[in-house]
């Protein structure tokens, strides 16, 4: 058997940081994250915890990719109880929404690139 695990890792530029961790600390709620010091490093990488069990890291590099071009690259789905509440809080916090097959789901660009949708637990 093989099963998708509930751990992500992301690449981002060193400039996203602080509006990443604001992110994913005020617009998705999460607590403030664990970081981890790796050798060979500038800066140590960021884990943010979510309710379900699942994590995801964020390793900061000058080679990471652009924004236009991590739009390219895999794009994570979010579950949240209150989805629009949270499509709110998304846009006011000026992150970029992007349409994608006819714009019936909501898409949108983090900081540092990644894309990511909303759902509610029904439309899983």
């Amino acid at each position: 058997m093989t099963e998708l695990s509930n751990r992500v890792h992301l690449f981002a530029h060193p400039s996203a940081r602080e509006d990443l961790d604001r992110f994913f600390t005020d617009v998705l709620s999460l607590p403030p994250a664990s970081s981890v010091a790796a050798p060979g490093l500038d800066l140590p990488i960021l884990i943010y915890q979510f309710e379900n069990g699942a994590s995801l890291s964020v390793q900061f590099g000058e080679d990471a990719l652009g924004a236009e071009e991590a739009r390219r690259g895999a794009w994570l789905e979010l579950v949240a109880d209150d989805a629009d509440r949270l499509k709110e809080k998304v846009l006011r916090a000026g992150l970029r929404r992007l349409e994608h097959l006819g714009g019936e789901h909501f898409y949108f660009q983090a900081p540092g690139g990644q894309v990511m949708r909303i759902v509610s637990p029904d439309q899983l």
